[in-house]
């Protein structure tokens, strides 16, 4: 196991990067091709790791699906080309499970027909009371560091699964669970099997012989003690029994819920709910569908309403005894000037240079040139003093000092980005979508007025017509280089502004996305231009703006009708306008009298509607009417995964592009959305 070790003079912890193996017993009687094996054991296992429940969660995301092998690997090329003849089976169902020992990680391992001699061996393992001699081993990827006072090596990241391989020598307490199928017919009648956390296994069974053998005893002289003592035993295996099949029962569904969970787009919060409702009880997957889905629902009404905004972002929490990495990080938060906690981490110094904090994280005060062959930091790194191991995008070591700046910097993108102006939100509905694929919003159609329907005569049937607007959601980002040189010449002003930039340049296009739809009149779900002067919209005035031009506007929305003829008497919220018609906008809003009347006429559009000054607006004369969305559906704009905010990762692996070809490390933003006008009758123009 390769591993590099670092000593900074400001730090007393050791922190060591690489690969870390555990093992686990598995243990079977019976015959079958599938068991339930816990993979790791929480807590410290024999070789002194300390995983909790942050790891284990990670070991079980990184475990579903993946292949089990015979053996290890013999060589790093082995680990990466592993030959086909040495799979053995798969795992699936994967899932943290809380107990009060620290957790573990449970799966269920199917043995491929092909591997029956494994098979085999397992059982003739349980057979003679020899669990020890079959196990599974994980070959992680990661990261951990040295608690002092207990001397533990305690997992901090779970960064890659090489492999998960059976193999001999447990020793991350793990265990066979059970055999979940079960073809021996013949010579186990009603057995039940089941292993203990320690290897141990017990059998009760209730069989022909034994009840035929009770009956034998009560015609003998002993009748009645012999048939109580053995109804007394039936009835205690019967609720054994049935204590073993409602564990089994009930384990099934807490798997199936965290597969659930995890496969759904709920941020954490919306999961930690649904999780809370039904972990500890049986139910069926109809009420886990139907909890999953209500909460979508709520989160994207909650968006749509501009009650909430941002809610795939999740704010960074700290719990526990504050690390080193803790403080380090909030020193470079500080740097780029957010709040810190200084309830839980104390009176934190920011960095005020970059060579500061290079030297920090790095323990290279002399800010040495070069690219170690051997060590795993990204181009701006020093040979021997180097801490990190791999970096992979969007899942980064804390001690890696582009990881420690990206992440600060993200923390500043997503407060300046939060904090631009997004009225558009008021008038356009936000939802959630899966995937890149094409979005289809259907509208049926209206019923008109119901007929009377004379006696003895049958009700005549109706359709409804529909049409659709659909969208593709797209990508948008860029790349951002900090060089070796930005970080000598100590240029700490250059660095502070890219997130702010970025934040500013990922708000203002979506703004322009959206009102691009006002601007430029497009084609929209009926092949018609969203705005016409007659049908089939009759929704475009020509008239500069004016409380006479609003009204005009207004009558227009308010005889709108659906497809049966029917007016819906809709009214606008919101007058949108470019900067050029700011002042002009709050004449004839906020007025009191009709601006120019030499009577001083009542303005009956004082208040009526709400003024938004939007400068992506291309211009200057046009003006707009706009519906509440909650009312009726003007523009929907949809987020790939329900990600409202823009995404800022990092790579600085250091043989791959820029990294080894010209010292520099890479920040990618990325902003996923689409969108489409899904009824012209909410909004009007002017001019």
């Amino acid at each position: 196991m390769e591993r590099s070790v670092v000593v900074s003079p400001r730090e007393e912890q050791i922190r060591i990067d690489g690969q870390i193996v555990e093992q686990v017993s598995t243990v079977g009687s019976g015959e079958g091709h599938a068991v339930r094996v816990t993979i790791i054991q929480g807590g410290r296992s024999k070789n002194g790791y300390v995983y909790d429940e942050t790891a284990l969660r990670q070991i079980a995301q990184l475990i579903e699906g993946a292949q089990a092998y015979a053996d290890h690997a013999r060589s790093g090329e082995e680990q990466v080309n592993r030959s086909v003849r040495d799979v053995v089976g798969f795992y699936q169902d994967a899932a943290y499970v809380a107990q009060g020992d620290g957790g573990r990680v449970d799966a269920t391992l199917h043995i491929f027909e092909a591997a029956d001699w494994l098979w085999s061996m397992i059982k003739e393992a349980c057979d003679l009371g020899r669990p020890e001699l079959i196990g599974l081993s994980i070959d992680i990827f990661g990261q951990w560091q040295l608690n002092e006072a207990s001397k533990a090596k305690e997992i901090t990241s779970v960064v890659q699964l090489n492999s998960c391989d059976v193999v001999t020598r447990p020793s991350a307490g793990g265990s066979f669970r059970r055999i979940l199928h079960h073809d021996d017919t013949d010579n186990h009648d009603n057995e039940i099997c089941y292993m203990t956390l320690q290897g141990e296994y017990e059998h009760m069974t209730i069989t022909p012989e034994k009840i035929e053998e009770a009956t034998q005893s009560e015609a003998s002289g002993e009748a009645i003690q012999t048939q109580a003592q053995a109804q007394q035993q039936i009835e205690q295996q019967r609720r054994e029994v049935e204590r073993l099949l409602n564990e089994v029962h009930l384990q099934k569904a807490n798997l199936l819920l965290e597969r659930r969970l995890q496969e759904s787009i709920l941020p954490e919060a919306a999961r930690s709910q649904v999780r809370q409702r039904l972990q500890g009880r049986l139910f069926e997957e109809q009420e886990l569908e139907s909890e999953i889905s209500s909460a979508q629902t709520l989160l994207a009404q909650l968006s749509r309403d501009g009650l909430i905004r941002g809610h795939g972002h999740e704010k960074a929490t700290i719990s526990g005894m504050v690390t080193e990495a803790e403080k380090v990080q909030a020193a470079f938060d500080a740097m780029f000037g957010l709040d810190i906690d200084t309830g839980k981490l104390g009176n934190v110094r920011g960095f005020i240079s970059i060579h500061e904090a290079y030297s920090r994280v790095t323990g290279d005060s002399s800010l040495r040139a070069g690219i170690s062959s051997g060590s795993h930091l990204g181009p701006i790194q020093v040979a021997e003093s180097a801490p990190i191991g791999r970096v992979s995008e969007a899942d980064t070591t804390t001690a890696s000092f582009s990881y420690l700046l990206g992440t600060s910097m993200n923390k500043r993108l997503l407060k300046d980005y939060e904090a631009w102006p997004a009225e558009w939100q008021k008038f356009a509905s936000v939802i959630p979508i899966k995937d890149f694929k094409q979005q289809t919003r259907v509208r049926l159609g209206a019923f008109g007025s119901l007929p009377i329907v004379a006696e003895d005569t049958p009700y005549s049937a109706v359709t409804l017509s529909d049409s659709a607007a659909t969208y593709v959601p797209q990508k948008r980002g860029n790349l951002v280089t900090i060089s070796r040189e930005t970080i000598l010449n100590d240029d700490l002003q250059a660095i502070r502004q890219i997130p702010s930039k970025l934040a500013v340049a990922a708000a203002y296009t979506l703004a322009e996305f959206v009102y691009s739809f006002l601007s430029t009149n497009p084609v929209i779900y009926d092949t018609a231009n969203l705005f016409t002067t007659g049908a089939p919209h009759n929704n475009l005035g020509a008239a500069a703006l004016s409380t006479t031009a609003m009204q005009n506007g207004i009558t227009a929305m308010r005889e709108q009708s659906n497809y049966a003829g029917k007016r819906l008497g809709l009214r606008p919220r919101y007058l949108v306008v470019p900067p050029e018609l700011e002042w002009t906008s709050m004449v004839v809003t906020k007025s009191a009298g009709v601006p120019g009347s030499p009577n001083n006429d009542i303005n009956p559009m004082l208040g009526y509607v709400t003024p938004i000054v939007a400068p992506q607006l291309s211009s200057s004369t046009q003006w707009f009417l706009l519906g509440d969305p909650r009312e009726v559906d003007t523009i929907e704009i949809g987020f790939v995964g329900g990600q409202v905010n823009p995404s800022l990762f990092i790579q600085d692996q250091p043989m791959v592009g820029l990294n080894f070809t010209q010292d520099a490390i890479n920040y990618k933003i990325r902003h996923e959305y689409g969108g489409a006008v899904v009824d012209y009758r909410g909004i009007y123009r002017g001019i």
